[in-house]
């Protein structure tokens, strides 16, 4: 299931979402959104996912503006909201792509960094834009949101900076 193009994300109803083949493509004659790409993408490299989500955030899109490459998200307690993390004693990477306006392109990049690049991964930001996370569940994915959220705004305090 994807969402439909132009529907507000922190309302959604079932009217909201729509059916879509492995490629993004509708299967009810709705349009996707615009950035089914990149959730394609997830499913694809990510089999047991079975929901990716996408907020667009005010932590997420400055903080994406600051990180340069990556993200390394070390020593905080709540890494262990992430899949395999069963100690404060770790990092996480959150890789940093530049954002692009050709969707396909972008998710190719994507692709290529995850392809190269070994270790847990659990979500990533998109420069000025926000940031992918997914789950088993719908439910893991809110849980990973969530805790991104929190570790985004944590350091956003560390470089003197708060969302207000």
């Amino acid at each position: 299931m994807l969402t439909c193009s132009g529907r507000h994300k922190g309302r959604l109803t079932r009217d909201d979402l729509l059916l879509a083949d492995a490629d993004g493509a509708s299967l009810d004659g709705r349009r996707p959104s615009a950035e089914t790409a990149l959730h394609v993408q997830l499913y694809r490299r990510f089999p047991e996912a079975g929901c990716v989500l996408h907020p667009h955030t005010v932590n997420a899109t400055l903080l994406s503006r600051l990180a340069g490459d990556a993200l390394k998200l070390q020593d905080y307690e709540l890494l262990k909201a992430f899949p395999g993390v069963d100690s404060h004693e770790c990092w996480v990477t959150v890789p940093v792509f530049g954002n692009d306006q050709d969707l396909p392109r972008l998710a190719g990049r994507v692709e290529g960094w995850m392809a190269h690049h070994s270790g847990p991964l659990h979500g990533y930001l998109i420069r000025g834009h926000g940031f992918y996370t997914w789950g088993r569940t719908v439910e893991d994915a809110l849980r990973h949101v969530e805790a991104f959220e929190f570790l985004f705004e944590c350091e956003l305090m560390m470089r003197g900076l708060r969302h207000l």
